[in-house]
C-alpha cells in the first residue's frame, strides 16, 4: 500500500511529466479507438449491404447451385422451407430470390442481363437496391413491371413506360414474355447499371416454369455479428435435408476474401500504432528514471531497496496507464461521434460509388465501435503501459547510491 501512495504522490509531483506522458498515450488510444470505428464500420457497412442485394446473412440453396446456377436447381418446396426458417429464426426478415440469365430485347437492341425475381415489400426491407431508383419507381405490385439499370436501358435506347421483352431458355425451349419499364436503377458502378434488372417473383416463376419454388431463400439478421450462432441453428433445423445452408461468407466467396484482407491490413495498422505508442511510454518513463537518479540514490542510501524501487517505478506506470486509458476511452469516444451523429461521405475522395466483389458500395462511413473492443483497447494499452515500463524499472534497480548521489 505504501507503494502506491509513493506513486500517486510522484505521479502528482512530477505533474507537467506525468500530463505529457499520459497525453501521448491517451491520443494514441483515442486515435486506435477512431480507426477501429471507422474501418468496423466501414467493413460493416459493406458487409450489410453485399449481403442485403446478393443474398442473407443465412441463406438456403439446393446443392450444387452455388457452383452450376442451373436454372432448375430450386430449393424443393421452397414456400413450406421458408416458413420453416421463419420459425427457426424469428428475428430475421426471410426473403426468397430467383435468379435468372435472360437476353432482354428492345425494338432497338438486345442484351444479356443477370435478372433477379423478387418481392418488392420484403427486398425494401433488406436491399438499398430499391433505393437507387432515381427515375420512375421500384416494383409495386404490377406482373408486367421492371426495373433496369440506367446504363441498360441507355444501351437498349428505351425509358419510363417502354415495353422490353425478356427472354430464358429453359430447356430446349426459350420462353419469353413482354415487360413494361416501372424504374432506372443507379448503383454508380458502369458494370451493374449495364446489366442488371428485377421483377416480381411471380412473373420470374412463371418466366421460368418453376412453380413456387426459388433458387434461395435469405435470413436477414439484425446484425452480421448473429450470423454463426444462426447459421448453426438453421443447420440442425434442417440436418438430413438435401440443401446447402450456408452463412454469407460461403455465398458471398469474393466479399469475404475482401473483407479478410481488409482486416489483415488493419491488424497490422494496428500493430504499428501499438508500437508507436510503446515506443513514446519507453522514452517518456526512461527519461524520468534518468532525471531522478539522485532522488533514487537518496532512496537507496535510506534503506529501499531496488526490489521497492522497481515496483515503485511500476506502480507510478500503472497508475499514468489507468489515468491515460481513461482519458483515452473519452477522446475515441469524443473522436468517433461525428461517425455516429451522421456519418462521414468520402464520395468526393473516391468519385462516388465503388465496386467491391460485384457490388456497388457507397462511402459514407458510419461508425461502429463496439464496448468489448474499446475494453480490450483500453486494458491493452494500460498492460503496455506497464509493459514497457519494465527496463526502466530494472536499470533503476541496477543504480548505485554512490554514483547517484555523484550524479548531476
Amino acid at each position: 500500500m505504501l507503494v502506491w501512495k509513493l506513486a500517486l504522490r510522484n505521479v502528482r509531483r512530477n505533474l507537467r511529466r506525468s500530463i505529457i506522458t499520459g497525453s501521448a498515450i491517451a491520443l494514441g488510444l483515442g486515435l486506435l479507438m477512431f480507426s477501429s470505428g471507422a474501418t468496423d464500420g466501414m467493413t460493416n457497412t459493406m458487409i450489410e449491404k453485399g449481403v442485403g442485394a446478393s443474398a442473407g446473412h443465412v441463406v438456403i440453396q439446393a446443392v450444387g447451385w452455388q457452383e452450376e446456377r442451373a436454372l432448375d436447381a430450386v430449393v424443393p418446396d421452397s414456400p413450406a422451407v421458408a416458413a420453416r426458417l421463419e420459425q427457426t429464426l424469428p428475428e430475421a426478415t426471410v426473403v426468397k430470390r430467383l435468379f435468372l440469365d435472360a437476353l432482354l430485347t428492345s425494338p432497338q437492341s438486345a442484351t444479356g442481363v443477370t435478372v433477379v425475381a423478387v418481392e418488392p415489400e420484403l427486398e425494401q426491407r433488406v436491399s438499398e437496391l430499391p433505393g437507387r431508383v432515381v427515375a420512375g419507381r421500384y416494383l409495386d405490385g404490377d406482373p408486367a413491371g421492371i426495373v433496369v439499370g440506367r446504363a441498360l436501358a441507355k444501351n437498349l435506347a428505351v425509358d419510363l413506360g417502354d415495353k422490353v421483352v425478356l427472354m430464358v431458355q429453359r430447356g430446349s425451349e426459350v420462353q419469353s414474355q413482354l415487360f413494361r419499364i416501372k424504374g432506372l436503377l443507379a448503383t454508380g458502378v458502369e458494370e451493374l447499371d449495364s446489366a442488371c434488372a428485377q421483377i416480381e417473383l411471380g412473373a420470374g416463376q412463371k418466366l421460368a416454369g418453376l412453380g413456387s419454388d426459388v433458387h434461395q431463400i435469405s435470413a436477414h439478421l439484425p446484425s452480421a455479428r448473429d450470423t454463426a450462432a444462426a447459421a448453426e441453428r438453421v443447420q440442425v433445423a434442417f440436418a438430413g435435408a438435401s440443401l446447402d445452408v450456408m452463412p454469407w461468407q460461403r455465398a458471398l466467396p469474393e466479399l469475404a476474401n475482401y473483407v479478410a484482407n481488409e482486416q489483415g491490413e488493419i491488424y497490422v495498422m494496428y500493430a504499428v500504432i501499438f508500437f508507436l505508442v510503446a515506443l513514446g511510454i519507453v522514452n517518456t518513463v526512461l527519461m524520468s528514471v534518468f532525471e531522478r537518479v539522485r532522488e533514487f540514490g537518496v532512496m537507496l542510501s535510506l534503506g529501499a531497496t531496488p526490489g521497492r524501487l522497481a515496483r515503485l517505478i511500476l506502480a507510478e506506470s500503472a497508475l499514468l496507464g489507468l489515468f491515460a486509458a481513461l482519458a483515452g476511452v473519452g477522446l475515441g469516444l469524443l473522436f468517433n461521434w461525428p461517425l455516429w451523429a451522421g456519418g462521414i461521405d468520402l464520395a468526393e475522395l473516391y468519385g462516388g460509388s465503388v465496386e467491391v466483389a460485384g457490388l456497388a458500395l457507397d462511402m459514407v462511413v458510419h461508425g461502429d465501435l463496439s464496448p468489448l473492443k474499446t475494453a480490450i483497447y483500453a486494458l491493452a494499452v494500460w498492460l503496455l503501459t506497464v509493459a514497457t515500463a519494465i527496463y526502466p524499472a530494472y536499470k533503476a534497480a541496477t543504480l548505485r547510491p554512490v554514483a547517484c548521489l555523484q550524479h548531476r
